[in-house]
């Protein structure tokens, strides 16, 4: 247990490098559409808030038109959960069609006695 904790402090630096790379590209993003002003009421707004999805946009938009990566890429880094997320929306949209809902009439034969 002792030798985790250097470990842990090295997981939670990485993630939050990461997180500040990515707010510093929306940030960066929106400057460069919006202007200075703008771009830090948007990046605080955002976080006051705790809305990740207009920092997402910027850093997809960011990465895309700014640093010229492909969008799927570009999309990649804005939202990272799509490729635990994808695996599992192909396979329910498969099964949907493969197994369509049933439909339920009323039966119209002969009434029993």
């Amino acid at each position: 247990m002792k030798g985790s904790l250097p470990l842990r402090i090295l997981a939670w630096a990485l993630l939050t490098s990461v997180l500040l790379a990515w707010v510093a590209l929306a940030a960066f993003t929106l400057q460069h559409a919006l202007g200075l002003p703008a771009a830090l009421a948007i990046v605080a707004l955002a976080a006051l808030l705790r809305l990740a999805w207009p920092l997402q946009l910027a850093v997809m938009l960011g990465a895309w038109l700014l640093w010229h990566w492909p969008w799927p890429l570009a999309l990649l880094l804005a939202a990272p959960r799509l490729l635990l997320i994808l695996p599992g929306l192909i396979a329910w949209w498969l099964a949907r069609h493969r197994h369509p809902p049933a439909v339920w009439a009323p039966y119209r034969g002969q009434p029993s006695p």
